[in-house]
């Protein structure tokens, strides 16, 4: 059985020449039955349509923070800019993907993208909101909250639980959805923690890194469904 082909989006190494992934974004794909292979972003748009030939499914993943002008707000002060070349490549890959609808998962920056390029905006600081709460890593501490999941969406689905415990390492949060998307995942503070898009094949982002549990199996189980929707869809369309 031929493995689906998941395309990985990748970051920028703080000395700015060089990319950089998290061997756990690949892995996750791996062991989810996928073969996983990175996007490097700084590479003409023109070829993106040529570069998503490649795939079945596409992973958005973490990252800095979005260029808050794409929602009409400004920098906020704690804010930690992306790679303006990553930010104009993924939005443009984004279109292409969504366009052939072709299975999609976002986490952490990857779903903000997601979020954002459909029209809608962030929460640019979370401890502006005084939850009770904190989402970000402080120090050493991974802080760990639960998010409670609707059942009938895909995530839930695969994951098979109303409740989790999710890992948190993010300082911003979607606020208002973009067009199309529903919440589906919330921490007990409101905060959205996974919304989707139920008219695609899958169109879906969690907020938390699940790519870091995949010993747990619900924290697998998005991957999985990437993996397994990218196979059913590469049935449909043979690669060139």
């Amino acid at each position: 059985m031929t493995r689906p082909v998941i395309g990985i989006t990748i970051d920028s190494h703080e000395d700015g020449d060089k990319y950089e992934s998290p061997f756990a974004y690949a892995t996750a794909v791996e062991r989810a039955g996928g073969l996983p292979l990175l996007i490097p972003y700084q590479t003409d748009l023109s070829l993106i349509p040529q570069i998503v030939d490649q795939f079945d499914g596409i992973l958005f993943t973490g990252g800095n923070d979005l260029d808050p002008a794409l929602y009409n707000q400004t920098w906020h002060p704690k804010a930690e800019h992306i790679d303006p070349a990553r930010q104009k490549f993924e939005l443009a890959l984004m279109a292409e993907v969504e366009r052939r609808r072709m299975p999609t998962l976002g986490v952490c920056m990857g779903s903000q993208l997601m979020n954002v390029y459909r029209g809608g905006s962030m929460h640019q600081f979370l401890p502006d909101l005084q939850s009770n709460i904190e989402h970000r890593k402080i120090g050493d501490q991974i802080p760990r909250h639960l998010v409670t999941l609707d059942p009938q969406s895909q995530i839930g689905q695969s994951i098979g639980k109303s409740q989790i415990s999710a890992n948190s390492y993010h300082k911003q949060a979607a606020d208002r959805l973009g067009r199309g998307l529903r919440v589906i995942a919330t921490a007990p503070d409101g905060v959205i923690e996974g919304f989707e898009d139920p008219s695609f094949p899958l169109f879906a982002a969690v907020q938390w890194h699940p790519e870091r549990l995949i010993g747990e199996p619900e924290h697998l189980a998005p991957f999985k469904l990437l993996v397994d929707i990218s196979a059913k869809q590469s049935h449909n369309h043979s690669h060139p």
